[in-house]
């Protein structure tokens, strides 16, 4: 059983490439290269390289960190996996899940395919991961993008709730709480404001304001929902097993925090655990 709570993750143990330090160093370090070239350039030739390659010198300098996650992340969660007892599969059966919100509602998107899926359980709940990618058709041209999905089964179904980087104004109202700096850092949408307050108690939102420092964007640029009996965590992140055992933290702290009588007076019987997964998709 995994024991992943507001603490470091068990699975931070992974290479060294996968270390915050290292990567923003690298970072770093590319802009600062880059920086250096352009005013060398700029210097002796009177005019930059580039006017349409100088604005974008800070993006590039992402590049290099991007290539590295890139190539490492199927073994990142594989390691993440091995340490934290879960089931991993570098390419899983699961078919697409039928959720009512992005990215699986997304008009324009085809070819949704699922890898590099993982199960096991964070503290009592069952758990499962995946990596979703799709291409998206603009009528122009073809990019390809792609999520990082979590979900933790409850032991009941829940109303409908969204909380993080959202404006998913069809989940119901925004729910404001007294803490500023949580509703700083989380936007909750809920057709329920009372039955938000109920999950989200003040010791939950302190642990969580507390994640989001310790893991910055893994926690902060997550959009969390509750559907169903599933807590359904969504992002670009969640690559490095830091990122994955902070996302999965803020799960539990969540499921946890969720007092008796909310599941008295809000919980209906749960469905299977992977009927959400199923029946398959037909997307073109």
């Amino acid at each position: 059983m995994n024991d992943t709570t507001g603490g470091e993750s068990s699975g931070d143990s992974g290479s060294i490439l996968s270390r915050p330090w290292v990567l923003n160093g690298l970072s770093l370090t590319t802009f600062a290269v880059l920086a250096f070239a352009q005013y060398r350039w700029w210097h002796d030739h009177g005019e930059p390289f580039s006017w349409v390659l100088l604005p974008a010198t800070p993006l590039f300098a992402f590049v290099p960190a991007g290539i590295i996650v890139k190539a490492f992340r199927k073994r990142w969660t594989a390691a993440w996996a091995e340490e934290n007892g879960f089931r991993y599969r570098r390419s899983g059966d699961w078919a697409v899940p039928a959720w009512d919100f992005p990215p699986f509602t997304i008009g324009r998107a085809r070819r949704f395919r699922i890898r590099d899926t993982m199960e096991g359980t964070i503290g009592d709940y069952p758990a499962s991961f995946f990596h979703l990618t799709w291409l998206h058709n603009n009528r122009i041209n073809v990019s390809t993008h792609y999520r990082n999905v979590f979900a933790l089964t409850l032991p009941a179904a829940l109303p409908r709730m969204t909380m993080g980087v959202t404006l998913d104004g069809t989940t119901g109202t925004r729910v404001e709480f007294e803490s500023a700096e949580f509703n700083d850092r989380f936007s909750v949408y809920c057709s329920k404001p009372a039955f938000a307050h109920a999950v989200l108690t003040p010791r939950t939102i302190d642990t969580l304001v507390g994640l989001a420092r310790q893991h910055g964007g893994a926690v902060m640029l997550t959009k969390f929902e509750i559907v169903g009996n599933l807590l359904v965590g969504v992002t670009t992140l969640g690559n490095r097993p830091r990122d994955i055992g902070g996302v999965f933290a803020a799960m539990r702290v969540i499921a946890d925090g969720i007092p008796r009588f909310a599941w008295t007076d809000y919980g209906t019987p749960a469905t299977d655990r992977l009927e959400p997964f199923g029946p398959e998709r037909k997307i073109a």
